[in-house]
């Protein structure tokens, strides 16, 4: 099977599971998607998280552009790497992501895609198809409160466990 891993980690030769705490998953692994345009989307230099994407049932990517200009601040002049990888890789439901697939174990780098602007590299998927992107300017005055509201619920809760969270920014 062929899995892409988007990260700005440049000179990879292989990827190495490890334990992320903000992940849904509580043991090592390599995180890859079998699509290659989400794997776009993990190409970030924040010190927070914040992807507001969903899984269409047809398997199609669909990032929701919570705030203005969100993803152009986010990945603008973002430089990345897209690792396709080839291997036997296992599903966990408990990613809870469509496309998902890991490795419990290294995984070797067959090719890498250089990305210089991620976010570039997202409007390139968006108009070959490959994604969806519903901007902000697009979005109904209804899901631009309830973005809000899930976004302030968001900064709230992670200042509550952390003190000031970079997300409140």
């Amino acid at each position: 099977m062929k899995a892409y891993h988007g990260t700005i980690v440049g000179g990879l030769h292989t990827l190495k599971p490890f334990a992320n705490p903000h992940s849904n998953l509580k043991y090592s692994c390599v995180y890859l998607s079998t699509n290659k345009a989400l794997s776009s989307i993990y190409i970030w230099n924040r010190d927070y998280k914040w992807m507001t994407f969903r899984i269409r049932e047809d398997g199609m990517p669909v990032y929701d552009e919570s705030l203005k200009n969100c993803l152009l601040e986010f990945y603008g002049g973002v430089k990345g790497y897209i690792y396709t990888c080839t291997g036997d890789f296992e599903t966990d439901e408990n990613t809870t992501i469509k496309h998902a697939v890991i490795s419990k174990e290294p995984v070797n780098i067959q090719d890498v895609d250089i990305v210089d602007d991620a976010y570039e590299r997202i409007l390139q998927y968006e108009r070959e198809g490959l994604l969806i992107i519903n901007h902000f300017e697009n979005l109904s005055d209804e899901q631009k409160i309830s973005d809000r509201n899930m976004i302030l619920g968001a900064i709230n809760r992670l200042e509550l466990l952390k003190g000031e969270h970079p997300l409140s920014r």
